[in-house]
């Protein structure tokens, strides 16, 4: 409920498809890859999401502006969480006697 309440205050970030490798918008009726579409957002991110969070803290509170940013991230990349981290393989070394 906070989030909706701080993200009215804020202006919501909206980012145009580019055609990959490009600087123009992608055409009406014309769709990306899957992958086209990750680093489509990815792109986003970089030079939308990151300098608009930059200038937010400019006017407004870190954390109206880091919630902005984090809703952006969980809406565009719904399988991310950060509180889940790639948990290392557990490696055991173990001595073999290995007689003739």
């Amino acid at each position: 409920m906070l989030s909706l309440l701080l993200a009215a205050n804020l202006a919501t970030i909206e980012c145009p498809k580019w055609l990959p490798g490009t600087n123009q918008v992608l055409p009406q009726g014309v769709q990306l890859s899957p992958q086209q579409e990750l680093e489509n957002r990815l792109r986003c991110y970089c030079s939308i999401v990151k300098p608009a969070e930059e200038l937010c803290l400019q006017h407004n509170s870190m954390e109206e502006c880091k919630e902005r940013t984090r809703d952006w991230v969980t809406l565009n990349f719904p399988n991310f969480n950060p509180a889940l981290r790639a948990i290392p393989v557990r490696r055991t070394l173990r001595m073999l006697s290995i007689e003739p």
